[in-house]
């Protein structure tokens, strides 16, 4: 696993959403299954089918398998507010990638997305794309090329929504942040978005980030 050291927060944040590959270390009968056809169990795709209960037990089997090397550091699930400072980059921006659309870098709704899942985007409640954006993923895309920011994080905006702890204390659930590779309202893709639903849920787009702070 990478992480960034984010010199304003003094935590190390992981430089991408935690992958199928890597949470398997723990759970190798994880499956995050696929999405109208469309695997989402690639190991550098990012897990899916979590919340905030599995992260929480991830970060905290982490910590233990690496605690001879981390002095007194542990890993936790990254919390709201340092999300929202990583997703803007210290210059309070609307959207991860700057203050207007379409976005310049990240994986939601695009044209792949709705000519390869025939389902979500059909009918007259079907899901819409992005006008102007093409990122050419239909589902989740491996981490390495869900966007990079300025601050050398992957996937700020889209691919998943990230569980985000309340505090540092990484130990209770506060809300859903970043939209995911199915988004397209610009409201969903503002860093002040979130979505609030029961910490106890698991989806297709659900996943998380883990930080390594003392």
């Amino acid at each position: 696993m990478a992480f960034v050291w984010i010199p304003s927060l003094k935590i190390w944040v992981g430089k991408y959403e935690v992958t199928n590959g890597e949470y398997r270390k723990m759970k190798p009968s994880h499956d995050s299954k696929a999405y109208e056809g469309h695997s989402l169990n690639g190991d550098r795709q990012p897990v899916v089918y979590m919340n905030f209960d599995d992260a929480k037990e991830f970060a905290q089997w982490l910590t233990q398998e690496d605690v001879g090397h981390l002095g007194g550091a542990r890993y936790r699930v990254i919390s709201e507010s340092e999300w929202l400072a990583c997703a803007q980059c210290g210059d309070g921006r609307e959207y991860p990638w700057g203050s207007s659309m379409p976005p310049k870098y990240g994986n939601y709704a695009d044209s792949a997305a709705k000519s390869a899942l025939k389902n979500a985007f059909s009918g007259r409640m079907g899901r819409r794309v992005i006008d102007g954006y093409i990122d050419g993923h239909a589902v989740t895309c491996p981490v390495e090329q869900s966007g990079r920011n300025e601050w050398g994080l992957y996937g700020m905006g889209g691919n998943v929504w990230e569980c985000c702890a309340s505090d540092g204390s990484g130990s209770s659930f506060e809300a859903w942040r970043g939209a995911s590779c199915v988004d397209y309202d610009p409201s969903f893709l503002q860093c002040a978005s979130c979505g609030a639903t029961v910490v106890s849920n698991r989806a297709f787009n659900f996943g998380f980030r883990v930080v390594l702070s003392r």
